[in-house]
């Protein structure tokens, strides 16, 4: 019976994980999940350069374009880091971040 504990556990774990793979960044009618902070921050250094920005929003629109999905909102995405960065320091910070996301969620309400 020990015999067939491990493949039976092993089955469930990577049934498990192929579950969350494929569920992993939708939500709600499988739309995507918007990004986290950490997502565009990708030198970690807890700072959003316009440059980071910059490169998140092309991979991001591309893969859409790949995939055959509408590029919603695309033409407002000029000066889309202007408006995030608040204190015009030239960097979004987690912040400034989370202040937008939360007006994006007051305006959908």
């Amino acid at each position: 019976m020990n015999k067939c504990i491990v493949p039976i556990l092993l089955g469930c774990l990577s049934l498990s994980l192929s579950v969350d793979a494929t569920t992993k960044g939708t939500g709600r009618a499988g739309m995507q999940q918007p990004p986290v902070f950490e997502d565009i921050d990708t030198n970690m250094d807890g700072l959003i350069s316009a440059e980071e920005f910059t490169d998140f929003q092309k991979a991001r629109q591309e893969l859409r374009r790949s995939e055959g999905r509408l590029l919603r909102n695309s033409a407002d995405s000029d000066g889309m880091f202007e408006r995030i960065d608040i204190n015009q320091d030239e960097f979004i910070d987690l912040e400034e971040f989370q202040s937008h996301r939360g007006s994006m969620r007051d305006s959908n309400l």
